[in-house]
């Protein structure tokens, strides 16, 4: 994770992006417990699954989605 945040980072934000992406790990170790917690006391413990996958699915295409602009970037 730090090496691809480190790749996409330009020279000499590197503090500003660190910072944004761990500000948003720690608000996702904040709000999804409890989510995921409801959800499984209201009855759906297969929606735990399903959340978690779309997130990881949006997170994927993040990084393709960053590392196609690095590369184009890079290039030019």
């Amino acid at each position: 994770r730090d090496l691809l945040v480190r790749a996409a980072t330009p020279p000499g934000a590197s503090g500003k992006v660190f910072g944004f992406v761990y500000s948003g790990l720690d608000l996702g170790t904040l709000v999804m417990p409890p989510v995921y917690g409801w959800l499984i006391d209201r009855g759906e413990p297969r929606a735990v699954f399903v959340v978690a996958a779309v997130l990881m699915a949006l997170t994927i295409l993040t990084v393709l989605e960053v590392g196609r602009r690095g590369a184009a970037t890079r290039a030019a």
